[in-house]
């Protein structure tokens, strides 16, 4: 039996559902805190929780800024933590295939860009970099690259919350939600 498409919604409309999955799933543990700038669904903030070395001592911020055309244009990431990390420039733009126009597809969901970042945070790309110098030096020099990745965690990154800081967030955002 055949899968049935579903319709792609206006901006606001989908990014509405895309919010309510987002918070409501418990498998995106990377990705904590989400909270939408109140009266613009247009942007959204969160904070990405790697998993692998150096990058899992520390916790980044994250920001959203969809299109007034999404889905038919890609969000733009930034990622506001200075991170040490060839797929990330100087100004926290992301590189990534998936956000770029000519491989946006209007299906895409948010949550799998999200999972394409956290890949690529937990695995550098070297051949997708925005600075050459850093992949080289990743290819080349792993252990000068992580030395340096790791004094900028601790330097530059944020703090890494709890279970019971991200429990106490969760419930402070829902009664938030419900009182709008």
């Amino acid at each position: 039996m055949a899968k049935k498409e579903e319709p792609i919604m206006d901006g606001p409309k989908r990014m509405q559902n895309e919010l309510k999955l987002m918070i409501e799933d418990t498998q995106l543990l990377q990705f904590r805190c989400l909270e939408v700038e109140p009266d613009n669904i247009f942007k959204w903030y969160g904070l990405l929780m790697p998993i692998s070395p150096p990058y899992d001592k520390g916790a980044y911020k994250l920001e959203i800024d969809f299109p007034q055309q999404y889905p038919f244009k890609p969000p733009r990431l930034h990622i506001n933590t200075k991170i040490y990390h060839p797929n990330v420039n100087e100004r926290g733009q992301v590189c990534l295939p998936i956000l770029e126009s000519e491989h946006w597809l209007p299906t895409s969901r948010i949550e799998a860009v999200l999972n394409c970042l956290l890949a690529t945070i937990n695995d550098p790309q070297p051949d997708n970099a925005w600075s050459m110098d850093m992949a080289n030096e990743y290819r080349n020099d792993p252990k000068k690259f992580y030395k340096i990745a790791d004094a900028w965690v601790e330097r530059y990154s944020e703090h890494r919350p709890t279970e019971v800081e991200l429990v106490a967030f969760a419930r402070k955002r829902k009664k938030a939600m419900q009182k709008s």
